[in-house]
């Protein structure tokens, strides 16, 4: 028996060979006159569909593939509003829907490509004429709907994609008054060929007023489910709003402990008129090891290592250990190295909800054309979310340092009080393209070697983002920030504590710290005042990378105030590409200094995780 099993395996692949032997292959030329825009979306349609589905095996299945793709096509303008256009698909002249054309591809030699010709003309848009919202007249009415915030209007293309806009638009207005049950019963579109028009109906059932309901949650083994509860956003019967469930979606993605967070609103309401709320969880692995890499012209390489326990108790406290390893091929690899240890703790709600307790404690060692610096420090705080917008921190920071510079060695013991406050605009914090970010730091130390010295250290920076082209593919970036020393002078204040200017965060083209007030040698001093400003252009290209040109400028000064009768800003420009991951874009930058000094680099290359600001 194994003799006939075998031969019937060698004749089944044999059988398979001959067919693959045998398969035809076809291409597709595509000629498309009218819309321009249209004509650049069929090609890609065509292309996708080439990548996807080649146009592969027999006869039969050539024709089949070119027939589906004519039927993509018409889809595809008619989804656009373009209904009088005409597709036509021919292999040797014989159009693709006649019997004939099977045999025209029989005929062709099995070894040489079928070639399938597409002519297309798109025809005019249609556009919209009228704009119906049927429902209860105090729902869908003026000013229950307010008709200016939707995508559709007279005038507009019967595109499709703006009438499901639309309807979801629609929806979103109508629930945001607690309608939680909303849904369109009934979506018409007539169109008028001998016109050119389209009327387009929306029939809403806005279904009961709902409140909000008890939230369950299951999958997590992990995480305590009585501590989630305390995440929710809102008590149960209070009125419902979709900004609430999406508030709830946040607060628990926040945590970071979750691989997903999948919120299921039910389809129906209680006996209360409350909506009930089951979120499904998959937790997320608690411990992660990472490493990172960054590079600065003058800076060198710096290496980094980092373990990560996110759920430590039960209650997603987090606990970090991290170590880097910088300034590497700078100098002498045992006396310039630096480096710093450093512990990070944080407990989510404490007291409060959305108020979290951190703790830290670092060890360091910096080398830098400035100073060097030893110190351990210690720090404590409270990280509190008032609304997506407005966050605030307040903490106590001790440090023991000694710093060096020319070999005269300082010993400093600080308490500090560091304060934060951020109003966040912007759509992201990893790759925002609209809105704005405004941070406000504040910092006042007491030095106990120093007591007659406390100083204050205070700087505001803000960030803005236009979105040119209006998909986040075209963004205009730009950076201003102050910082001050009230009251102080560079001289009596610890030079770690100074400001400074130039590096891939600060003015690109020059070295870090070298853009300010210098000694004889060219090394940095430092200043009590610092003003920088950026203006950056970012161009997405493709699906993963993209490009940015810059213009950077800033600069240290000596005196509280910035003296720019010392010396003119620094001012650099350059170039980047960017590489856009999951976690945020990689960046790559190269900056070249336009008003440098003696002893200035010609031009800094930076790399690293994010963008530039």
């Amino acid at each position: 028996m194994m003799w006939l099993f075998r031969l019937v395996a060698a004749l089944a692949l044999f059988c398979l060979l001959l067919v693959v032997a045998h398969a035809r292959t076809a291409d597709l030329a595509l000629t498309v006159t009218g819309d321009e825009r249209m004509a650049e979306e069929l090609k890609t349609l065509t292309d996708d569909l080439d990548k996807d589905q080649p146009l592969t095996g027999d006869s039969l299945a050539l024709l089949q593939g070119a027939q589906a793709r004519r039927q993509r096509i018409v889809t595809a303008l008619r989804s656009r509003g373009f209904y009088d256009a005409r597709v036509t698909a021919t292999v040797a002249n014989q159009p693709v829907e006649d019997a004939a054309a099977l045999n025209a591809i029989d005929q062709t030699p099995e070894a040489d490509k079928t070639h399938f010709v597409f002519d297309v003309a798109t025809g005019p848009v249609y556009r919209v004429t009228d704009l119906a919202i049927e429902g209860p007249p105090d729902i869908v009415g003026y000013p229950g709907l307010d008709r200016s915030k939707l995508t559709l209007a007279p005038g507009k293309p019967a595109d499709a994609t703006l009438i499901l806009a639309t309807e979801g638009e629609i929806l979103g207005q109508v629930k945001d008054r607690g309608y939680a049950l909303a849904a369109v019963a009934r979506r018409e579109v007539l169109i008028d060929h001998a016109t050119q028009e389209a009327k387009v109906t929306f029939v809403v059932a806005p279904g009961p007023l709902a409140r909000m309901g008890q939230v369950s949650f299951s999958g997590t083994e992990k995480v305590d489910t009585t501590y989630l509860q305390r995440r929710v956003p809102y008590e149960e019967g209070d009125p419902y709003t979709p900004a609430k469930v999406n508030a709830l979606r946040d607060r628990l993605t926040a945590l970071g402990v979750f691989n997903s967070v999948r919120v299921k609103p039910a389809t129906a309401l209680n006996d209360k008129g409350e909506l009930p709320i089951d979120v499904d969880l998959t937790d997320r692995v608690p411990r992660t090891i990472g490493f990172g890499l960054s590079y600065e012209t003058i800076r060198g390489f710096a290496v980094n290592g980092f373990w990560t326990h996110r759920n430590l108790f039960g209650q997603a406290e987090s606990l970090k250990l991290s170590a880097e390893v910088n300034h590497i091929g700078q100098g002498n690899v045992t006396q310039d190295l630096g480096y710093g240890f450093k512990i990070d703790f944080r407990k989510p709600d404490w007291w409060l909800k959305q108020q979290d307790a951190t703790a830290n404690a670092a060890a360091v060692n910096e080398v830098y054309d400035a100073y060097t610096k030893k110190a351990v420090s210690f720090g404590v705080g409270l990280d509190r979310i008032f609304n997506p917008h407005w966050r605030a921190t307040v903490g106590l920071t001790g440090e023991v340092s000694q710093i060096t510079r020319y070999g005269n060695t300082g010993y400093y013991k600080l308490l500090g009080m560091p304060m934060q406050v951020i109003n966040n605009q912007a759509n992201s914090d990893v790759d925002p393209t609209r809105g704005y970010r405004l941070t406000l730091n504040l910092t006042p130390y007491y030095d106990f070697t120093n007591p007659s010295d406390p100083f204050v250290i205070a700087r505001v920076t803000g960030t803005a983002y236009l979105n040119v082209s209006g998909d986040g593919r075209s963004v205009l970036a730009g950076r201003a920030s102050f910082g001050t020393i009230p009251g102080g002078t560079a001289a009596n204040i610890p030079f770690d504590k100074l400001f400074y200017a130039g590096g891939g965060g600060s003015v690109r083209g020059f070295a870090y710290q070298s853009a300010g007030p210098r000694d004889a040698w060219n090394n940095p001093l430092g200043g009590a005042s610092v003003v920088e400003g950026s203006v950056e252009f970012r161009q997405r290209i493709g699906k993963s990378f993209g490009a940015v040109a810059f213009v950077d400028a800033g600069s240290a000064y000596t005196d509280t105030i910035p003296d720019f009768s010392q010396f003119a800003p620094r001012i650099g420009t350059g170039v980047g590409v960017r590489y856009y991951t999951d976690f945020g874009p990689a960046r790559l930058d190269v900056g070249f200094p336009l008003n440098k000094r003696e002893g200035d680099a010609p031009f800094g290359l930076y790399v690293s995780i994010g963008q530039a600001f």
